[in-house]
């Protein structure tokens, strides 16, 4: 909404959390090319401690800032921005993503051609110009399993290319299960229907579940390959502060956001297969998270 009152077309959501260093480039990039329609920019600030909101409000007093003074995580920060807008759209970019000409355009313009379309997701490119694969499919638990232990040993398995659509052309717009939340634009009406973001995630498998939400209430996601963004992945989560504020070392980080993706998923299982026969199945996952965990705290040691 403008100081004028009016409601925006579009929104877009930008969480922080000590990532200045990105978000800088994010912001810059948006207003190098900024959408057609009329839009504002609303930064949430999950109590970062690298002079983010100084940044914010020295820099760029038209973005609309919200400064927590708790790290509320990355579902309830993009819910605070959806809730104080009112705009037809609302373009969920993480800070260490970067737009180019156009990227926002064409995403407001499919959209607006596909009124069945509830969310759409870029083409991301990674910061070594490759394809990031960033639309997939829902995780089976057999599939999620085979994917957890095979990917890190044999990554071109069956499993993970079948589980990441490898093999899928992305020549096209094309639907999907579910698209990366680090850049997902998401039509109000269908979040309206839906409901927000499921703030049980802390971090991480919200993009699953709201994109799993969407399909069963009959709305569409798809990928939207002729739009493109870059995403430095990580660079929005690399640095973690414990609760006495002193900051972490890049091995405990790792470790810490492994712990927090293993119980989102068990989280997005548990939720959506509880009242059904798969809820039987709940108990092996237990195992399989685990080895994740182990795995990841394996990498973190070998790369040390």
């Amino acid at each position: 909404m403008d100081r004028g009152g009016r409601i925006k077309d579009l929104s877009i959501s930008i969480v922080a959390f000590n990532s200045l260093k990105y978000l800088r480039d994010c912001i810059d990039s948006i207003y190098s090319f900024p959408p057609d329609w009329p839009y504002d920019i609303i930064v949430v600030d999950n109590a970062s401690t690298d002079g983010t909101n100084r940044f914010i409000a020295k820099n760029h007093p038209g973005i609309i800032l919200i400064s927590n003074k708790e790290n509320s995580g990355f579902a309830a920060a993009n819910n605070q921005a959806i809730s104080i807008t009112g705009s037809k759209y609302i373009l969920l970019i993480n800070s260490d993503c970067e737009v180019y000409r156009d990227s926002i355009n064409k995403l407001l313009d499919y959209m607006d051609k596909n009124p069945g379309v509830a969310i759409a997701g870029p083409k991301i490119i990674n910061s070594d110009g490759s394809l990031q694969y960033s639309c997939r499919r829902f995780p089976s638990f057999f599939g999620a399993a085979a994917h957890t232990i095979l990917t890190h040993i044999y990554p071109d398995n069956p499993f993970s290319k079948k589980y990441k659509l490898v093999d899928v052309s992305r020549k096209e717009p094309f639907s999907v299960d579910w698209v990366s939340g680090s850049c997902m634009m998401i039509r109000r009406s269908a979040l309206e229907d839906t409901g927000l973001l499921d703030e049980n995630y802390f971090m991480y498998v919200e993009d699953i579940d709201i994109c799993y939400r969407m399909w069963q209430n009959g709305w569409e996601v798809h990928y939207m390959p002729h739009s493109e963004v870059l995403h430095h992945i990580g660079g929005s989560s690399r640095k973690h502060v414990s609760k006495n504020g002193e900051k972490s070392t890049s091995r405990m980080a790792a470790i810490r956001a492994s712990c927090r993706m293993q119980r989102s998923v068990f989280y997005f299982f548990w939720k959506n297969h509880r009242r059904s026969f798969r809820v039987l199945l709940i108990p092996f996952i237990i195992p399989i998270l685990g080895l994740r965990l182990i795995i990841a705290v394996l990498k973190s040691l070998i790369k040390r």
